[in-house]
């Protein structure tokens, strides 16, 4: 069944769309060599990525948009595409260290973070654990329990390619958009069956942080599509309660993959957030 998930994953990200050809760099962090790409000018705003994701993953509308004002950082999780593999088991926490130990190994104190899915998770746990490093937090398709998600990815486990690639949009808005598909971008280096796996005890093994948000003393953004079928809506209503002055924005008829159904219409929202003072006390 994990093996029919993972293959759906590659296929998906190996028959759509374009690799990002710009320049690639590494830097050892944390035991690995981590590969990342960096554009744009302005404060840092790092981008973690999600499940089974790559850094080629992340939408370009929604990448070139934020390099406009940003300095935008986008990288692979360890394991997976140009970053290095390790035997070391591997943790939400331990991938938290190694997004801040990219950050240091690239002379940066602090930078704003945005999260997508697992990249959400691993951005709290940055957030929570040293937020010293850490200007403002988008969180894009959250949570702050385990079971939700690994729900989700064992109804997906028996699907075929065809099952799965059906489930990235609401239908309704799939069928208006039949091009969608061709436009998808496209890992060079897809990660493998066993960097997937690993992905997945990572999450499997985290404690979740509800207990622990409301002392989240951060500017907090949480982006979700209303029919989120893998962090679903609730997790991030819930998330906003728990979160001193979090901004919540619902995307009404998208799901977990909204960034490629809307990419101009969130990048529009983070600027917005990212741009805005929130603290009028001083």
């Amino acid at each position: 069944m994990l093996r029919k998930l993972c293959v759906c994953l590659i296929l998906l990200v190996s028959l759509f769309g374009c690799a990002d050809d710009r320049e690639v760099r590494t830097i050892h962090v944390n035991g690995v060599d981590i590969g990342y790409r960096i554009m744009g000018q302005g404060e840092p705003l790092l981008m973690i990525m999600g499940y089974g994701g790559t850094m080629d993953a992340w939408d370009p509308v929604l990448v070139s948009e934020l390099a406009r004002n940003w300095q935008v950082i986008l990288f692979d999780n360890r394991n997976v595409g140009f970053s290095s593999t390790s035997p070391e088991a591997v943790t939400i926490s331990l991938m938290a260290r190694d997004s801040l130990g990219l950050l240091e190994g690239l002379g940066i104190e602090s930078a704003h973070v945005l999260g997508w899915s697992m990249g959400s998770v691993i951005a709290q746990e940055m957030a929570l654990s040293q937020p010293d490093s850490i200007r403002k937090l988008v969180l894009y398709g959250s949570a702050f329990e385990r079971e939700p998600v690994m729900e989700a990815l064992k109804r997906f486990d028996g699907l075929t390619s065809e099952e799965f690639a059906a489930m990235l949009f609401p239908k309704s808005w799939a069928d208006r958009n039949s091009d969608i598909y061709s436009r998808l971008p496209v890992s060079a280096l897809p990660a493998t069956p066993e960097a997937i796996n690993r992905q997945r005890q990572a999450l499997a093994l985290w404690d979740g942080s509800g207990d622990r948000l409301s002392g989240l003393d951060k500017d907090v953004l949480l982006v979700v599509g209303e029919a989120d079928k893998i962090t679903p809506l609730d997790q991030s209503l819930k998330m906003a309660g728990m979160i001193d002055g979090a901004w919540l924005v619902r995307f009404k008829g998208a799901g977990h993959w909204l960034m490629y159904q809307a990419p101009e219409g969130v990048a529009s929202v983070v600027h917005d957030f990212l741009g805005d003072r929130q603290d009028l006390l001083y």
